[in-house]
């Protein structure tokens, strides 16, 4: 059904019949309501439009919101993502650090273990090196021992000799013996070896 306008019921004529209403009193009160439409369209008019556009602001306040939890979420999505992140980075470098003074304490081990075996070997050497060493000292000794016996079997208990020459002194005796015993050249080459090796640890 349309709606009346003002102008419809301005204009709107009745049939006039006996004893109807007085025209002019119905003139009259049609123009005061054609007149109240009129104001009260207006002012519905103004109120469909404040509406429309408190409609529009809700609208956008809405949008706003709309965004703003997006925002919210992926800020919160974002912050989760951070603190993964910083977990696995974190956890990263704690595994690094662990490995890293592994390898250190692996390699400080093995050079103690390297150390020890060098010092195992010097040491075994040494311990060679000294038991050659005695037993060179003890053949001297032996050697002197049955030099001596010799000069005491062969020479005169009186006869004497500066101790420097002694070697060559009785090598040379040795050499001018007539009978060519082999023990005097053995005695001899002996007293050479042991000068020449005293002379070159000295």
């Amino acid at each position: 059904m349309m709606r009346l306008t003002s102008m419809e019921i301005t204009n709107k004529d009745f049939k006039k019949v006996m004893r109807g209403y007085c025209q002019d009193e119905v003139d009259e009160y049609l123009d005061r309501v054609a007149e109240d439409y009129e104001a009260l369209y207006k002012e519905n008019s103004v109120l469909k439009e404040k509406l429309a556009a408190v409609d529009d602001r809700l609208e956008h306040y809405k949008k706003m919101e709309t965004t703003i939890q997006n925002t919210l979420v992926m800020a919160q999505d974002a912050a989760e993502q951070a603190r993964a992140n910083s977990k696995s980075e974190s956890e990263l470098i704690i595994r690094t650090a662990n490995d890293t003074a592994k390898k250190i304490i692996d390699k400080a081990n093995n050079d103690v273990i390297a150390i020890n075996a060098e010092f195992e070997r010097t040491r075994q050497e040494f311990n060679k090196f000294r038991a050659k060493y005695r037993n060179f000292m003890k053949s001297q000794l032996e050697v002197f021992d049955d030099m001596e016996k010799e000069v005491i079997k062969h020479y005169s208990i009186g006869y004497s000799v500066d101790e420097k020459e002694f070697g060559t002194a009785l090598a040379a005796e040795f050499t001018e013996s007539s009978n060519g015993d082999s023990d005097y050249s053995d005695i001899s080459e002996n007293i050479e070896e042991i000068k020449t090796f005293f002379e070159k640890e000295a």
